[in-house]
């Protein structure tokens, strides 16, 4: 259960997400504000120079019209050998898709999420130095996202606290009800997928929020029968979720959300 769930803590065979890192353009409006974006583990195409990117940022970029203040970060995002960049080595269809199991681990994956996310943050701070950015992550992104967020905290990354917050959907390492809270850090297989352990509840003064579907065992392992919810809970944030909230940044803590993305 551990290998599959840490698995599952970013795969989503339905809507996901990847990214591609490159610093943005000009801010929509008032203050430049850039949203540092890392994807869910799923399908992926090869776009704008980018071997990776799936769709879990598409839906709420295309709402909020973020355009070029959206910087996708380019990982691998998959879970092999289980899940490569057309998905699942097995799908429900009976399709199989055999570079699943050349595909990076999960665990080596979302280390490629952490470095490349924190560049491409770095890269934009560099060519903004005055910009907001908002590091977000979803599932398997969200676990990159959180460790990216804890390098920035620590202050030796040159990108100042005060312009940086974070926004996590179904975060793996969410504090005391998260899959990484909830099953001991490293159990699993370890260098395969192994559980993450758990993430700060503060983040040095930089407002992270986190949004868990009440359910979804990624984020709430808070029993051991929202497992299945995985199965039908935990893809709906790239249509519900993130659309819903992605530019209501600056806040703190866990917001429990329904299916739909409304707050419980």
């Amino acid at each position: 259960m551990a290998a599959v769930l840490t698995a599952g803590g970013a795969v989503a065979f339905a809507p996901a997400a990847h990214a591609e890192g490159a610093a943005g353009a000009e801010g929509t409006a008032g203050a430049e504000h850039y949203y540092i974006e890392i994807g869910g583990t799923g399908p992926t195409t090869n776009k704008d120079g980018c071997p990776n990117t799936t769709s879990s940022y598409d839906a709420a970029n295309q709402a909020f019209g973020l355009g070029a203040a959206a910087i996708k970060v380019c990982y691998p995002a998959s879970a092999g050998p289980l899940i490569g960049p057309s998905g699942g080595l097995v799908e429900p269809s009976g399709k199989v898709n055999p570079e699943a199991l050349t595909s990076p681990t999960y665990d080596a994956s979302v280390q490629l999420g952490i470095e490349r996310g924190l560049k491409a943050a770095q890269d934009t701070h560099n060519a903004h130095p005055d910009a907001q950015l908002t590091i977000t992550g979803y599932s398997q992104g969200a676990q990159a996202a959180d460790e990216v967020l804890q390098k920035i905290a620590k202050g030796n990354t040159g990108i100042p606290r005060s312009q940086v917050d974070g926004m996590l959907y179904a975060d793996p390492m969410q504090p005391d009800t998260g899959f990484g809270a909830r099953v001991p850090k490293g159990l699993g297989i370890p260098g395969v997928a192994s559980a993450p352990g758990a993430g700060p509840a503060n983040f040095e003064g930089i407002p992270v929020r986190r949004f868990c579907i009440v359910g979804d065992p990624v984020c709430d392992l808070r029993s051991l029968t929202n497992a299945p919810g995985y199965f039908n809970i935990h893809w709906k944030y790239p249509e519900s979720a993130i659309p819903k909230s992605l530019t209501r940044t600056g806040g703190n803590g866990v917001e429990w959300l329904n299916e739909n993305g409304d707050p419980v």
